[in-house]
């Protein structure tokens, strides 16, 4: 009998630890994904019927609150109204950032919840359903500046890829866009293939030599005195076995650090990957959010891959850490990771929401929070001096600005024989104190230094001129 009862009770105590296991794991999910859940378009609950709705959506605006979509209505004939979404002409130039109901993306799904006032406190809300016919959502105002997108998708031309221009010390996104794109206001024709996808925060590239930003980080951080390290670099390189040609086949002679990044040696850093071993370079990389499936509250992000564990090859890890191989990244996370370096190695969540406007017109600021420290305020310091001078002295010369220090990295992703490779930039200005961090790729249009960097520096005086 005792046996029987302490079995019953081994038995109750299994139980009853899996059950708080499974009750843990179901509110951690309900915090994480609570409003994804919510803002999932076959939610019934947040479904609008325009004919006849019984909470007019509240329009979407940008920083200067420009309304870019608001709720309109007209009378019919048999004195009924109708009510529909109307968007602003140049609601186009931001229409991955807008959304679409229709197509279930954007923020007029995923910020659905204040739309349609569901994040009203209970006073507001009990007032609306008593002393309002019908009741009314709130105002979005999202962090783009619809002047600067504007500029941005006109300086793309027909050019496929993306760019994001953010504020490194606040994480607001004052710019994104994605080529091809769509018109959010035709809801009868079909979109263009491919045009749906948010390339800047969905779309996932080899990153090319911006990679060596992550590894010259590692090298900060792990091996002492990396900075007077050098090598000699013929072009054509044998790294214990491994044959890693730099660009072109170009030789750069004997290169340092600072050097190395200037010119974009793939040598050099094949080299101090080896010595930085794939563990401590794994966990830099992962430390600036590779391999992270981050869950942001205003965007839905695809998390970038670096694949390296100790069964990595020689020849992967080693191409790896020049921007090859199997890794691949987001434009929005090559953003951030500009941005972190800006900030003194402090990365801040991104943000589309600037506000929550009221039905009586109060705003609601939306602040970000901090969510890494990938690298030390020293290394930040080492790496922003050394991205001056790939802009001033290296491959990113035509980035470089009158009346303004840039600091950046250009990346040049080849990805076939038969194709022209990605170009790709990522920085920030003014590099003496950042209040803006850019990444830009361009597919298949030839070398970062030649056609992304100049279309960067292009930005970066604009958004200056803007006063940001």
């Amino acid at each position: 009998m005792k046996h029987l009862k302490r079995n019953i009770r081994g038995a109750s105590m299994v139980l009853l630890s899996l059950f708080m296991l499974l009750t843990a794991y179901f509110y951690y999910n309900l915090f994480l994904y609570s409003d994804r859940w919510f803002s999932n378009p076959n939610n019934a609950r947040v479904r609008v019927d325009m004919d006849n709705p019984h909470i007019i959506p509240g329009s979407i605006m940008d920083r200067n609150q420009t309304v870019l979509v608001e709720t309109k209505s007209f009378a019919e004939k048999n004195g009924s109204i109708t009510y529909y979404r109307h968007y602003n002409k140049d609601s186009k130039y931001a229409a991955h950032v807008i959304g679409s109901r229709q197509y279930g993306i954007g923020a007029e799904v995923l910020y659905i919840k204040y739309l349609l006032g569901y994040d009203n406190n209970l006073f507001e809300r009990i007032y609306q359903k008593a002393f309002l016919d019908q009741e009314q959502g709130n105002n979005v105002i999202l962090t783009i500046d619809m002047q600067l997108q504007k500029y941005i998708v006109d300086a793309m031309g027909n050019e496929k890829g993306s760019v994001v221009l953010m504020h490194p010390q606040t994480g607001e996104i004052l710019a994104m866009a994605s080529q091809p794109t769509f018109d959010p206001s035709i809801i009868h024709e079909e979109p263009a293939e491919g045009s749906l996808l948010n390339k800047a925060a969905q779309g996932l590239y080899p990153p090319g030599s911006i990679m060596k930003v992550i590894t010259a980080a590692a090298a900060l951080e792990n091996i002492e005195g990396i900075s007077a390290y050098s090598i000699n670099c013929k072009g054509v390189t044998e790294v214990d076995g491994v044959v890693i040609s730099c660009y072109g086949g170009e030789a750069h002679g004997n290169v340092d650090f600072t050097r190395a990044m200037e010119v974009s040696c793939n040598a050099y850093f094949a080299e101090i990957v080896q010595k930085i071993g794939w563990k401590q370079f794994k966990k830099t990389a992962e430390a600036f959010g590779f391999n992270k499936d981050y869950i942001f509250p205003d965007i839905k992000t695809t998390k970038s891959h670096l694949p390296v564990s100790r069964n990595t090859e020689k020849e992967e890890l080693l191409w790896s850490a020049v921007g090859q191989g199997k890794v691949l990244a987001s434009p929005l996370h090559m953003a951030l990771v500009a941005s972190s370096i800006a900030n003194g190695g402090t990365m801040l969540e991104p943000k589309l929401i600037y506000g929550i406007q009221s039905r009586t017109g109060k705003i609601h600021l939306q602040q970000s929070r901090k969510i890494a420290e990938p690298i030390s305020s020293e290394a930040a310091e080492i790496l922003t001096n050394t991205l001056i001078g790939v802009v001033e002295n290296g491959t990113g010369r035509q980035a470089r600005s009158v009346g303004m220090l840039i600091a950046g990295k250009t990346g040049t992703a080849e990805v076939g024989a038969d194709k022209k490779p990605h170009a790709w930039f990522i920085g920030f200005a003014p590099a003496d104190n950042p209040t803006l961090a850019i990444a830009v790729i361009l597919e298949n249009s030839g070398t970062g230094g030649s056609k992304a960097a100049p279309l960067a520096a292009r930005i970066l005086r604009e958004a200056s001129k803007l006063g940001y």
